[in-house]
């Protein structure tokens, strides 16, 4: 054979390759065109901090995306196909996630994102999800740096974010606590700054000025300097914005210093363990908190869900789990779902973004209604009040603390 024909050949060879490539693709748009679409299924990737001090938030992303993804692949997956997802470990770090983002969308070549677990690690991520097409969802994490603005691929519901989870808290403990001396404690981090900021902002907008204002590192554990100055000012109520760990401990340590104060947390420290950490202290204290119903509690819902969360994941079981982030977890990825199954047989990321934006007032059974559309990202604008019993059991309240500000009953 001539080189001349062997080129022939070798062109005629390629030009058959790409004529088969094209003419699959118009068979197949979806499986050519689209990230994470096969035949038979479709991948996921499930991104938050497995490991360092945020854990408890990942893991909770984690095992209630995993009840979800299984409930829905043994019920005959997702319009034919089944979901199968890669998780990583950002590490509770920022520059971490960045990566592990990265990694997800560029070489697992995910359809879609699930998480991450942390404002921090949210915050930080902003630069990227506004470059990015794939659909991310948000269950767990409170910031509002990824929606307000809002970022076309970014969604979330469970938690309200920090500004109106702030602006609520303020609202609550004067109205409803009739609070006239209002201290504040928060973190150091996203989470404290921006729910401080807006329990400050919110209270001089009601002509309030907050007596004293304190904040901490996550890593603390000895908050009498903060404490000691807050007690001076003898507030009516003191606001602790913060995780579920220095939550407690600021609790126990102002009961200790004889602190009279009504305490009022955020929904991060909406944890079922935290009457045991705190002990007796606790007593009395309220926390805002995104569920519509309390995981240890007997709502039939509750019930059903922790015995399948104590089967699936013993291990957790032993902690004192299923806990808040299990259920946000667990409740976004049961909205996520939705919105899979309404992208329908031939799934594209845009198709998936526009199913989003087409729920409306969409109800799980543990989690708070979600509401989206193509200007709203953030599907969850409620919340309850808890608070907890002498006994140290946790009561919901006949409150719904709304993202304006208002409440009812």
């Amino acid at each position: 054979m001539s080189v001349s024909s062997t080129r022939r050949h070798v062109m005629k060879g390629a030009i058959f390759a790409t004529c088969s490539l094209a003419l699959l693709a118009v068979a197949n748009p979806a499986r050519a065109a689209e990230p994470g679409v096969a035949e038979k299924t479709i991948k996921i990737g499930v991104l938050g901090s497995l490991t360092g001090p945020l854990a408890v938030f990942g893991t909770g992303n984690l095992a209630g995306a995993t009840m979800a993804f299984e409930e829905a692949n043994a019920a005959g997956g997702i319009n034919g196909r089944t979901i199968e997802w890669v998780s990583l470990d950002d590490e509770s770090s920022p520059p971490k996630g960045i990566a592990a983002y990265k990694k997800l969308v560029d070489q697992e070549q995910v359809f879609a994102v699930f998480g991450p677990a942390a404002s921090a690690v949210g915050q930080a991520l902003v630069p990227t999800f506004k470059q990015s097409k794939t659909p991310t969802f948000i269950s767990v994490f409170s910031t509002p740096a990824v929606t307000e603005p809002p970022i076309p691929v970014v969604f979330r519901t469970g938690p309200m974010n920090d500004r109106q989870q702030g602006t609520a808290i303020a609202n609550y403990v004067v109205d409803h606590l009739k609070a006239k001396k209002i201290a504040l404690i928060r973190q150091s981090d996203e989470y404290g700054k921006r729910g401080g900021e807006s329990v400050s902002a919110r209270l001089t907008e009601r002509k309030l000025s907050l007596v004293a204002d304190e904040s901490f590192n996550i890593a603390d554990t000895d908050f009498t300097a903060q404490l000691s100055r807050i007690n001076q000012a003898a507030p009516d109520v003191l606001i602790v914005y913060g995780y579920p760990n220095p939550s407690a401990i600021i609790t126990r340590q102002a009961k200790q210093l004889g602190l009279k104060a009504t305490v009022m947390g955020a929904n991060s420290a909406g944890s079922r363990k935290y009457p045991e950490i705190v002990g007796e202290a606790a007593a009395g204290t309220q926390n805002i908190v995104t569920l519509k119903v309390l995981p240890e509690g007997d709502d039939p819902a509750a019930v059903k869900f922790r015995a399948a969360f104590e089967k699936r994941f013993p291990d957790l079981a032993r902690q004192g789990r299923p806990d808040l982030g299990d259920v946000l977890g667990y409740g976004g990825a049961q909205v996520f779902i939705e919105g899979l199954k309404r992208t329908g047989a031939a799934p594209t990321q845009a198709g998936f973004i526009k199913a989003l934006e087409s729920l409306k007032n969409f109800e799980t059974e543990l989690t708070l209604p979600t509401t989206f559309s193509a200007t709203e990202r953030e599907g969850n604008q409620a919340a309850r009040i808890v608070e907890i019993q002498p006994d140290l059991s946790r009561k919901l309240l006949p409150v719904v603390v709304s993202a304006d500000g208002e409440t009812a009953k």
